[in-house]
């Protein structure tokens, strides 16, 4: 991949309007460097409901973002990612993360740009985040990590997903018509499924210089829709109601009980 002098980077948020979450997220990315680089800030939320669209833009922009988009209805995860495609191809490199995520470790941003250019084999470098569900093992470092300056990286096999808890990829992989040759909305099944089908390449997940994780997740409960009928995953009577209410993150069939999970 060839070396670009001051890479102009799309940084873009997927916010539903948790300003809780958004709060510390805010915070938190104080962790970030990012010298050397041509930023762009953006922040697209997709939770109208109880949304006060001048108080939200005014807390977002007071924090440093460049662009606010604000959808007037909730359209779901796969339209956040069509458009995300859609503006990326501007830039060099895109930089997604979520609204409920904390940093662990500060990190040089330019420095993962440097491994993505180094390593060809990668599609995306997704700062590995803690054990969330009960199935998952816990994050430590492992005899086949690869090393790369202060950290390491599970290179293969490590996930079948294109994550965007909190990522960074190349802006090529926007050119790629996904959603034309596959019959399926953008996702990160789907588009992890054809990086590694088509092209080959895996997404690399970031860990600390010891092996631990390099994001928190804290987003106890979700909103919004996610997967559209038909689409691989879907399950009637789950992903047809995300898109009225709270629900617990870890088990989307449960409504969520802010009072109960203090």
């Amino acid at each position: 991949m060839e070396k670009i002098k001051n890479p102009k980077v799309l940084r873009v948020v997927i916010s539903t309007n948790r300003i809780e979450y958004l709060t510390k997220t805010f915070e938190s990315c104080n962790k970030i460097d990012y010298s050397g680089l041509d930023m762009h800030h953006l922040l697209i939320d997709d939770w109208p409901k109880d949304r006060n669209d001048k108080e939200f833009t005014k807390f977002i922009l007071d924090y440093g973002f460049d662009e606010v988009i604000l959808n007037k209805e909730n359209k779901g995860i796969a339209s956040q990612w069509d458009k995300i495609f859609e503006i990326g191809k501007e830039y060099d490199y895109v930089f997604m993360h979520e609204d409920d995520v904390l940093i662990n470790e500060p990190f040089v941003l330019n420095h993962l740009i440097i491994l993505l250019q180094r390593d060809a084999h990668l599609s995306q470098i997704q700062l590995k985040r803690e054990k969330w569900y009960d199935h998952e093992e816990e994050v430590k470092s492992k005899d086949n990590d690869w090393v790369f300056g202060d950290f390491r990286y599970e290179r293969h096999n490590a996930t079948p997903h294109f994550w965007g808890m909190m990522s960074i990829w190349p802006s090529s992989v926007c050119n790629y018509k996904i959603t034309e040759e596959t019959g399926y909305r953008l996702g990160e099944n789907i588009i992890g499924w054809y990086m590694l089908a088509k092209h080959g390449k895996e997404t690399g997940l970031l860990k600390t210089a010891k092996g631990l994780a390099m994001v928190e997740h804290i987003g106890e409960y979700t909103r919004g829709k996610r997967i559209m009928e038909g689409e691989p995953g879907w399950i009637e009577g789950i992903h047809d109601k995300l898109g009225d209410d709270d629900y617990y993150s870890k088990s989307n069939s449960k409504k969520y009980n802010k009072n109960l999970s203090k």
